[in-house]
């Protein structure tokens, strides 16, 4: 039996690959969620009230069984036993494998302030916790966010969607950090402004107060934020506590090869849990969807001995925020000595880094209507001779080809 833990986006693609690749033999998937396979990244529009929670499922309980993936819901992964090649669930239970996937992904980071256990105070991640936001939302006026990434930018909007006034608070000097430079990030922070969202960065929050164990305010930067609720959203780690008690090599996530095996036999993760070859040749953990599904699809693939390497590709990002499109590649920091090639105007903002010739980052806001030629040159690690023309409005695909 094949034996998958998680039913995200790693473990639905490995579950469904592996019934494609061996329709007999029995596979099963574990996970704590109540709800089956939605996408995850629709969690703030969900809140925001532009669609129903439904909207954002993509594989039904109906759907499962159509396949012949039996799917155990709510149920809890206590112990992997790879000497028994066994699973333990909380209520003592045990299952044999014959090959196990740990698709268990990421868990919400908890920074280490006083007063996150009060009522209140929440997190992020899935479809129950985003349900119980829209509850407090629904009585309340004012809110905090805390980390301004990709989670608590689009939450802030969401809350503030519902009426209430938000504040966003981010410790680093700009608004999503691990996506844009410093250029940019004032561009998306004066959008986010617009759309009635306060943004303080630069921010340290210190704590939070509370009166009779519920949320009355955050403390930042020694001022109090009076609020009604908070979100916190400083970023995931890999769920790899699993594997890290069963004798499986953790770093920061549960370390695998080209083929998604872990250090030991007939174990593969994937997904957000998984810290796997990455483009610049180390090892990184890149908590994206489109790499998740990738990387089920290949452990499903060596799980059912149809040989397949995962082949990584740059940091990418494309998302909406604040009605402005973003779309980044690979680097877009740069080093120093780094070539920086820079096309600004209004809320437009085109960025190249390129590093002894080769074009290593690319990012767009607003005009992206070159971000995939742009892009794929970060892809081919492509050699560029006359870099002026990179940002020239007639670039495209003839000359991409031409390189």
């Amino acid at each position: 039996m094949y034996v998958i833990i998680g039913q995200g986006a790693a473990g639905t693609a490995a579950a469904n690959t592996l019934r494609q690749l061996d329709g007999k033999k029995a596979i099963t998937v574990i996970t704590k969620e109540t709800d089956y396979f939605y996408s995850r990244v629709d969690l703030p529009d969900i809140i925001a009230g532009y669609y129903p929670p439904s909207a954002a499922m993509l594989q039904t309980k109906e759907r499962f069984a159509e396949l012949g993936i039996s799917c155990r819901m709510g149920e809890m992964v206590t112990a992997i036993i790879p000497e028994k090649k066994t699973v333990r669930l909380a209520g003592g239970e045990c299952l044999e494998y014959e090959k196990l996937l740990v698709a268990t992904g990421s868990v919400p980071v908890l920074p280490p302030i006083t007063g996150l256990e009060a009522k209140g105070v929440y997190t992020l991640w899935t479809m129950t916790q985003a349900g119980a936001i829209i509850r407090a939302a629904a009585g309340a006026r004012t809110a905090v966010v805390i980390g301004a990434g990709l989670i608590g930018v689009k939450t802030a909007l969401a809350l503030a969607a519902r009426g209430l006034a938000v504040t966003l608070v981010e410790k680093l000097p700009r608004v999503l950090p691990r996506q844009v430079d410093a250029a940019a990030g004032a561009i998306v922070a004066r959008r986010i402004a617009e759309k009635g969202v306060a943004v303080m960065t630069g921010a340290v929050v210190e704590g939070i107060a509370t009166e009779d164990g519920a949320i009355v305010g955050v403390k930042v930067s020694g001022q109090m934020l009076a609020c009604d609720l908070a979100v916190v959203a400083v970023g995931v780690r890999p769920e790899a506590e699993l594997a890290r008690q069963a004798g499986l090599e953790v770093r920061r996530g549960i370390v695998v090869d080209r083929f998604l095996q872990t250090s030991r036999p007939d174990i593969y993760a994937a997904g957000d849990v998984a810290e796997a070859p990455d483009f610049s040749g180390g090892y990184s953990v890149p908590a994206r969807w489109p790499v998740a599904v990738e990387q089920g699809q290949v452990a499903a693939s060596n799980m059912a001995g149809r040989k397949a390497a995962y082949l990584p590709v740059p940091a990418m990002n494309a998302v909406e925020v604040a009605g402005l499109p973003l779309i980044s590649v690979g680097d877009v920091e740069g080093e120093p000595g780094d070539d920086i090639l820079v096309s600004a105007q209004g809320d437009n903002y085109k960025k190249l880094v390129i590093r002894d010739k080769i074009v290593c980052g690319v990012l767009c806001i607003g005009d992206i209507r070159q971000a995939g030629v742009l892009g794929g040159l970060v892809i081919r690690q492509a050699e560029v001779r006359a870099a002026g023309r990179l940002l020239a409005p007639e670039f495209g695909f003839a000359d991409l080809l031409a390189m």
